[in-house]
């Protein structure tokens, strides 16, 4: 019999994401770049805070100038594996921001509205906070049959761990969180939204819609 899937949710996770720049001498520069500028501001946190965030314009900033570039990229081609009608410049980073979790310190669930697709780079972790991911559909839960194995298919709640150079895009409608930091040492990760420039849906279906003030 034939197996279709219908109404998928798609992920795209790579496990060499930086490395996949100009050779190992300019992908350890960069690293180490970014991760300079966030500990610069996480040292001047405000220390009662749960958790540390930067501001959500790191794109702008030259030390993330080339791994903002890479997330378009890669964001596309994504997009296109999709077959969805969208060019390069009808990307926009609307937000990149770098989040730093202590130990024990967790990050609620959440989803990241006025957006078409997020991302989320581990930039340093020992693996031991990663994401979680949960079904969006409402009726999934109604009635559960009980699992062989646990996998993408029969799951209503997925995991990944938090592997350093680890990238995981996804539709920022999904909704996710972080569990405690378990470890005795901080988590820092980068995350982005993408949203798009034009058009939007198709004027022949009357539900098309023209976005402008993005061009601005």
């Amino acid at each position: 019999m034939e197996h279709q899937k219908i109404f998928p949710t798609s992920l795209f996770i790579d496990d060499n994401f930086i490395n996949s720049l100009e050779g190992p001498e300019y992908t350890d520069g960069l690293i180490q770049g970014m991760k300079k500028h966030i500990e610069k501001g996480w040292v001047k946190r405000d220390k009662s805070s749960s958790h540390f965030q930067t501001d959500s314009f790191l794109y702008n900033i030259k030390a993330f100038k080339p791994f903002a570039d890479l997330v378009l990229k890669k964001n596309l081609e994504n997009i296109k594996t999709l077959k969805y009608n969208v060019e390069l410049e009808n990307l926009v980073i609307s937000g990149m921001w770098a989040t730093v979790l202590g130990p024990g310190e967790a990050h609620r669930a959440h989803t990241h509205s006025n957006n078409v697709w997020s991302g989320v780079y581990y930039l340093h972790s020992d693996e031991s906070s990663g994401i979680f991911f949960q079904d969006p559909r409402p009726a999934a839960d109604v009635l559960r049959m009980r699992q062989l194995e646990y996998n993408h298919n029969n799951s209503n709640l997925m995991h990944y761990v938090s592997k350093p150079n680890r990238v995981i895009m996804f539709p920022s409608w999904l909704l996710h969180w972080v569990d405690p930091n378990l470890s005795n040492n901080n988590r820092i990760s980068i995350s982005w939204n993408i949203q798009i420039k034009g058009q939007m849906g198709e004027h022949h279906d009357l539900q098309s819609a023209i976005y402008w003030w993005l061009y601005r």
